[in-house]
């Protein structure tokens, strides 16, 4: 297990890196997703070993997490069971399959926020121009108030028994709305400074704006 960030003492976002936590957290995530009456089959397991996770743990305790499959290319992305016929075009893609919090940790600011921004750097770090996710209407019109610049490239199908649109947003993308935000809420200048922590200041899929608001 490999600490990625941490705040607030007891908050650490974390790569799983053993093949035991990587289970621990997949069998978290389907009791998640049963809750929420997702059924997303065998999926998450059959994508484990391809898979990146990350975790957020609140002191001892699991709080939930993320998978994201990084495919060699285009077709060992799972979403093409669904949207066969859809291609991300430019540079590589990753797919995030799920993305969800305990229940008594759903809302409480500080976790879900960080959590994201650790998967951006991860796919900075591997040259993951796209993220791929689906959403349900609903969630896409959350996804957009938090800032997420999506874009529908796959028209509303049955995705884990619900009506999904498959989702796209640039890794460069992603860093200038986080800035746009951070213009005007502290709250997201903290993200901010989480996400350029580290980085060059050259051009780069980073772009220019998370440079001007962390030396602004």
């Amino acid at each position: 297990m490999e600490t990625l960030y941490q705040f607030e003492d007891t908050v650490r976002v974390v790569r799983l890196t053993s093949p035991n936590d990587v289970t621990v957290l997949r069998v978290a995530l389907e009791r998640i997703a049963a809750e929420l009456s997702w059924q997303p089959g065998d999926q998450l397991q059959a994508y484990q070993a391809a898979a990146l996770h990350l975790a957020v743990r609140v002191g001892e305790e699991l709080a939930g997490g993320l998978q994201v499959v990084l495919g060699a290319g285009e077709a060992d992305l799972p979403y093409r069971s669904v949207w066969s016929e859809v291609e991300v075009a430019g540079t590589a893609a990753a797919h995030v399959t799920i993305l969800a919090l305990e229940r008594k940790y759903r809302g409480r600011p500080g976790l879900f926020g960080p959590l994201c921004v650790e998967l951006w750097r991860c796919c900075i770090d591997r040259n993951i121009g796209q993220i791929v996710i689906e959403a349900t209407p609903p969630t896409l019109r959350l996804y957009r108030r938090l800032g997420w610049p999506l874009r529908i490239i796959g028209d509303l199908r049955p995705h884990w028994g619900e009506e999904c649109y498959l989702c796209c947003m640039g890794v460069r993308e992603v860093a200038d709305a986080l800035a746009g935000k951070a213009e005007r809420a502290c709250s997201y200048r903290a993200l901010v400074e989480q996400a350029r922590r580290g980085l060059p200041a050259g051009p780069s899929l980073i772009g220019p704006s998370l440079t001007d608001i962390t030396r602004s």
